[in-house]
């Protein structure tokens, strides 16, 4: 009945405006839905520094000729792009939720937009960047047609994005996430941190090079990655590493979650869950027992589960066949 009420009026709004419009509302004020639609392009040269900051977009990295910015979409959401000696900046428009209301029904309009506004960013072959800022928000951020994307220093900020990212090399990364899904093909990550909340993460080939992530509510799939120190902390999620080789060592601290660690490369383990069992090839234990392999080395996989069973099976180091194997 309400719905119905608020209809009516709205449907009286549009006809009191010479025709039956789309309403939306910003901010709880009523007003006439604009639904332009824009094309917009800008070439440059010799650029080192991008800075992008957009909202409802969906942003693609291809391989070109030039530097150049391609915007096709929403004339709401379309960004201003502005250089600045060897620095390009792109920054989205402001938006909100809306609810658009077309005179029969009533919808929720933001998260149409990101579907139909488009954002590609041409980069010279073999280009590199002395620094890459991110700051996306209801995206999707990809590669298409390109080998990837190199750049020296790396600040991410995402919510509610999706990052696919392919052949890319990251130095100095610093990259926060909200409610998001990242996946990355052989890509290199190093010298960094990233801190994940709500999101998912997959790294299938590449390596990770003294990178510290943390999470808190995610899930993280490692498979044929190459590992130089750092750690993994997860407050809820389950793990998978298959198919890695570690150097320098590695710890994985997993608050509420289930670990399985297959076909991994280093010298030793050290492994315990405070509540669960415990699996260390033909090993078993469980309830804050240790269970141990070469742990003495100066590179080992060191698991800790506070809430959660771990399971390490098919090994690949031909030390943990050694006499030397500690029990």
């Amino acid at each position: 009945f309400i719905i119905s009420i608020i209809g009516a009026i709205l449907l009286a709004i549009g006809f009191g405006l010479k025709g039956n419009k789309s309403i939306v509302f910003e901010d709880l004020k009523p007003v006439i839905a604009d639904s332009t639609k824009v094309t917009q392009a800008h070439t440059y040269k010799d650029i080192n520094k991008l800075d992008i900051d957009v909202k409802d977009v969906n942003v693609e990295f291809r391989e070109g000729k030039n530097y150049s910015v391609r915007y096709e979409g929403a004339k709401s959401s379309s960004p201003t792009v502005k250089k600045s000696g060897n620095q390009l900046q792109i920054k989205g428009r402001l938006s909100s939720h809306s609810i658009r209301f077309n005179g029969m029904s009533m919808y929720d309009d933001y998260y149409r937009n990101s579907d139909r506004n488009k954002m590609i960013i041409t980069l010279p072959k073999d280009s590199k960047l002395d620094e890459l800022n991110l700051k996306l928000s209801d995206s999707l951020l990809s590669q298409v047609n390109m080998t990837g994307i190199e750049a020296d220093r790396v600040k991410a900020s995402i919510h509610d994005t999706k990052l696919d990212l392919r052949d890319a090399n990251f130095g100095n990364v610093e990259l926060s996430a909200g409610d998001s899904d990242i996946s990355m093909t052989n890509t290199v990550l190093s010298n960094g941190k990233l801190d994940l909340n709500d999101t998912d993460v997959r790294l299938d080939g590449g390596s990770l090079m003294q990178v510290a992530m943390n999470i808190t509510d995610g899930d993280v799939d490692y498979n044929n990655l190459s590992i130089q120190g750092g750690n993994l902390r997860n407050n809820d999620g389950d793990i998978k590493m298959s198919n890695t080789q570690i150097q320098g060592g590695y710890k994985i601290d997993d608050t509420d979650g289930d670990i399985l660690v297959s076909r991994v490369t280093v010298d030793g383990y050290r492994v315990q869950s405070n509540d669960g069992d415990v699996r260390l090839f033909e090993q078993t234990t469980s309830n804050g027992n240790v269970l141990e392999k070469n742990s003495n080395s100066d590179n080992v996989l060191d698991i800790i589960s506070n809430d959660g069973d771990i399971t390490v099976k098919d090994r690949k180091s031909t030390r943990l066949n050694s006499s030397h194997d500690q029990e």
